[in-house]
């Protein structure tokens, strides 16, 4: 059976969700011009990173790497955090991320955690 593929190679879309949440998420007082440059500065990181990820553990074309790479910029640059937005969604879906396995209840975890034996 083969694996399915997806967009942006898995540490491509951490990239782009990483990179948003580092100059947008953090909430820092930015005025208009740090705003500019870091936006800027988001978008060029998040470009260069994509791009070599796509291209060289992806195995996608130079001419997709730059497109896929250009998406996730786009989304890294935008002067908010994307991360709990639909378009932080898609970034996940477009990637294959999945929700952290730890951070999920199992059904019976919780009488474990309160001595409650659930034999």
């Amino acid at each position: 059976m083969s694996e399915r593929r997806t967009l942006f190679h898995p540490a491509s879309g951490l990239a782009i969700l990483a990179i948003d949440w580092l100059f947008f998420g953090l909430e820092w007082e930015l005025g208009p011009v740090s705003l500019v440059l870091s936006c800027l500065a988001a978008f060029g990181l998040c470009y260069a990173v994509v791009k070599r990820v796509q291209e060289r553990w992806h195995g996608d074309a130079p001419k997709a790497a730059r497109a896929k790479a250009l998406f996730g910029a786009a989304a890294a640059g935008v002067p908010f955090a994307i991360g709990g937005t639909m378009l932080g969604g898609l970034i996940l879906i477009l990637s294959g991320l999945k929700a952290i396995p730890a951070l999920t209840i199992s059904p019976g975890s919780r009488s474990r955690r309160s001595g409650r034996s659930s034999d």
